[in-house]
């Protein structure tokens, strides 16, 4: 036999024989497979996983006090009272004035009432120091008398979620990490940092006051609600006067939109810098930079208190009704400061709608002396209607309304403080206006020469502080003739 037949030979029994062993390796491993699915199936239906569970079934009004202990020594507790619709408001039971944002306070205690944990990750847990058991305990007390007490740990390495621990069971859950973020914060993360809602058009309050400079303020003076609520449902909004510095002066809503209100949209305080505050000085706020209170006619109020900057960015901050102490950023406030207050009142001298007026008389030495009689009537379609008469002459309605348009319409131009009436000497004409309503007495405004240019106004009983245009005067004056010969006439 040759030597090739028999290498041959060899190589034949020596491919089998690995063959063989490969096939039987396989099938040992397809058995071991199928044992160890069969044992997992087994150990599985025995023992199956725990999964999402809730380890505390009770109701936000059964939990009647949660406490947060930090293992650096930081404990607060919250409670809640019902409101008048019988729906809990939490509460921080160190100091019941400290104002919370429920939302995120009720989330909180979700937590606490119906403690949820992700998953068991050990039945038995020896050292619970290990995962940080202990970072926060939160005991919840339910009127059941139960107390139920978590033990929150550290997060998971790769900071997915948080280890807990509940008394009474001695397994290692894992809680998800909104919960446990939640369930860690401080009390200071949980103080409202927000104004309410104010309506930029239903005001009946509003005060600035500006450290140095003199303050500013309206409300609803010399009428009665009654009459505040019909103008608002008459007109959707409600008009305030000025108490000081200019009295009588209505406000103009939509200045103080432009100028004050619009960088208010979306206020929040920035940081909480102290909860309690001992020394308001060490801030600026024992004499505040800016005091701003704004009040609708519904109870919404906003009372803010800036003290000094704490940086080249934010201001220290009060809410008038909270002791806290935050930051806001100067982005929201800034417009609220260097406001010149006559840029807030309406400009007209005397907007009187002409339905209302009986007649008028206009005094001036220099000019003459006129009575105007409006003589109002409604026609058979029930419109109102006037038959003017100017020193007992009629006059076209069209014409006339031109002219009264005239009349009414002289503005204050200028501030130029309060003048003392002793230095005013005869007024260079007087307009009185005799209103329908009986029970007002007349509207008289008085005009004095200032300058060249301008009149000094006063309606009475106020002060002098504003001038007018001579030559809106002079226009109204130089129309008259052309009224009364029929030169405007439609």
């Amino acid at each position: 036999m040759s030597k090739r037949i028999i290498t041959f030979g060899i190589a034949i029994l020596l491919i089998g024989g690995l063959v063989g062993a490969y096939l039987g390796l396989e099938a040992r491993q397809e058995r071991e497979a199928a044992l160890a699915a069969e044992e997992a199936a087994r150990e599985a239906e025995e023992n199956p996983r725990f999964g999402v569970t809730q380890l505390i079934r009770q109701s936000e009004m059964a939990l009647q006090r949660a406490t947060f202990e930090h293992e650096d020594g930081r404990t607060f507790a919250f409670e809640y009272r019902l409101n008048e619709f019988d729906n809990p408001i939490w509460k921080y039971a160190g100091d019941h004035a400290v104002v919370l944002e429920q939302a995120d306070v009720r989330s909180m205690m979700r937590d606490v009432f119906a403690f949820t944990v992700t998953d068991r990750l050990l039945e038995e847990t020896e050292r619970p120091e290990d995962f940080g058991i202990g970072r926060v305990v939160i005991t919840g007390e339910f009127d059941d008398g139960t107390t139920e007490i978590i033990r929150l740990g550290g997060m998971t390495p790769d900071h997915s979620f948080f280890y807990a621990m509940l008394d009474g069971r001695n397994e290692l859950f894992l809680v998800n990490l909104a919960s446990g973020r939640r369930m860690t914060q401080d009390m200071t993360d949980l103080v409202d940092r927000f104004f309410p809602n104010v309506e930029g058009m239903q005001l009946r309050y509003l005060y600035i006051h500006e450290r140095g400079r003199q303050p500013m303020e309206f409300d609803w003076y010399g009428h009665s609600e009654e009459e505040m609520f019909e103008m608002l449902e008459s007109f959707g909004a409600t008009f305030l006067v000025m108490r000081y510095p200019f009295p009588g002066r209505e406000l103009n809503l939509t200045n103080l939109e432009m100028r004050a209100l619009n960088s208010f949209a979306g206020f929040s305080a920035y940081d909480l810098v102290e909860l309690f505050p001992t020394n308001l000085a060490r801030y600026g706020l024992n004499d505040p930079s800016l005091e701003f209170i704004l009040e609708d006619v519904h109870g919404g109020r906003i009372h803010l208190i800036l003290g000094d900057m704490h940086d080249d960015d934010h201001y220290y901050m009060m809410f008038g009704d909270r002791q806290h102490v935050f930051l806001a950023h100067r982005s929201y406030v800034d417009d609220l400061f260097g406001l010149n207050p006559f840029n807030f009142i309406e400009r007209f001298v005397t907007l009187v709608p002409i339905v209302d007026v009986d007649w008028i008389s206009i005094e001036s030495p220099g000019r003459g002396s006129h009575r105007i009689e409006i003589n109002n009537f409604q026609d058979e379609d029930e419109r109102d209607r006037i038959r003017p008469i100017i020193d007992g002459q009629a006059v076209q309605d069209q014409a006339f309304r031109q002219w009264y348009q005239i009349l009414i319409a002289f503005t204050y131009d200028v501030e130029i403080g309060v003048q003392e009436e002793n230095t005013l000497g005869t007024p260079y004409m007087t307009i009185t206006y005799h209103l329908l309503e009986r029970g007002e007495g007349p509207i008289v405004v008085d005009f004095f020469e200032y300058d060249p240019n301008f009149f000094a106004v006063r309606e009475r009983p106020h002060s002098v502080q504003f001038v007018t245009s001579r030559l809106a005067v002079d226009t109204m004056f130089n129309m008259l003739p052309r009224l009364l010969a029929g030169e405007l006439d439609r």
